[in-house]
């Protein structure tokens, strides 16, 4: 019998605050995945770091329990997903982005480098990041971005050589409030397809 697969969420900038996201990811067991969130808190103070061994901490104890696991990351999570992916591509199944502000970190607004530097010095390792994946690593990705977005670029969110998919939304919020309700069943569709 196949494993049942363990998805992590990581929220993007504003994770002190989940709100609805909680109760959105908490859905997602309804389609066969065990869902958790391992949100970051991007404000904090706290070093990229720290927050990185966190992320992968969680996702070595999962593989230990002999679980198999997927990332959804959001906005500013995108990024930690790429970063953490590249690192454990050898247990990870795949990830999907979601409006992820993964191109261009010089571009972030002043406010938001001030307010979460964790989130810029993840944006700029992404980078680096993206350079070490193969063609065989980007076809296990996702990135989902929406037809406008007043947040985060559209071309800020494509990856080349990953499964980019335009979705029918407009801005920032209401692009990852449709994904991650409306969204979640392809989601994790496409997920469950990489772990076979």
């Amino acid at each position: 019998m196949p494993k049942k697969l363990h998805v992590i969420y990581i929220p993007g900038i504003g994770d002190h605050k989940l709100g609805r996201q909680r109760m959105a990811v908490d859905m997602w067991k309804h389609y066969g995945v065990e869902p958790e969130i391992c949100a970051l808190i991007w404000n904090d103070g706290q070093s990229w770091e720290s927050k990185f061994k966190r992320l992968l901490n969680r996702i070595d104890e999962l593989v230990v329990e002999g679980k198999s696991v997927g990332l959804v990351g959001v906005s500013a999570g995108a990024t930690a997903a790429i970063n953490a992916f590249a690192v454990r591509k050898e247990v990870l199944v795949g990830i999907v982005c979601v409006a992820g502000k993964i191109h261009r970190p010089q571009t972030v607004g002043g406010l938001y480098k001030q307010q979460n530097p964790a989130f810029i010095t993840s944006a700029y390792a992404c980078q680096d990041t993206l350079r070490t994946l193969s063609k065989d690593d980007l076809c296990r990705i996702q990135s989902r971005y929406g037809l406008f977005d007043n947040i985060v670029l559209t071309r800020d969110s494509h990856i080349n050589g990953a499964h980019n998919k335009r979705v029918f939304m407009i801005l920032h919020i209401p692009i990852i409030a449709t994904q991650i309700y409306l969204g979640a069943p392809s989601i994790l569709k496409f997920l469950k397809r990489q772990a076979k």
